[in-house]
């Protein structure tokens, strides 16, 4: 029962106060609250330019690491596919391929494993 009192006399004019001292502090938070608003809506504009260059600098630089990767993976010729290279160009052009491979070489001898990849010989 004794849970609520009666305001004191002269305590009245206190309660103005506080709801005065209330309202002056709900006014510098809203103003406090839109200088952050305004902070951000400013930053957020600088945070997109920044960021949309950083994406692309990204992307140029993942491009250019798989054009490296995909070159680094094309097959390197090995004396069996330089065979098979000269086969088909010896079948198209015979008498070509035996004067590149002496022009090559100096001589009209064996192909050894150091010049297989160089010189075509025609197969006879």
């Amino acid at each position: 029962m004794g849970d609520f009192l009666p305001p004191l006399p002269g305590h009245a004019a206190a309660a103005s106060s506080t709801a005065a001292a209330a309202a002056a502090e709900h006014e510098r938070l809203r103003r406090r609250f839109d200088r952050y608003r305004q902070l951000h809506a400013s930053r957020q504009q600088q945070y997109d330019s920044f960021a949309s260059g950083v994406y692309n600098q990204q992307a140029h630089e993942t491009q250019l690491l798989h054009r490296r990767w995909q070159d680094s993976k094309k097959p390197t010729t090995t004396a069996s596919s330089a065979a098979a290279k000269c086969a088909g160009s010896s079948a198209r052009m015979p008498g070509a391929a035996a004067r590149a491979g002496d022009a090559l070489t100096g001589s009209a001898g064996p192909t050894t494993a150091g010049n297989a990849a160089t010189v075509c010989r025609p197969t006879v």
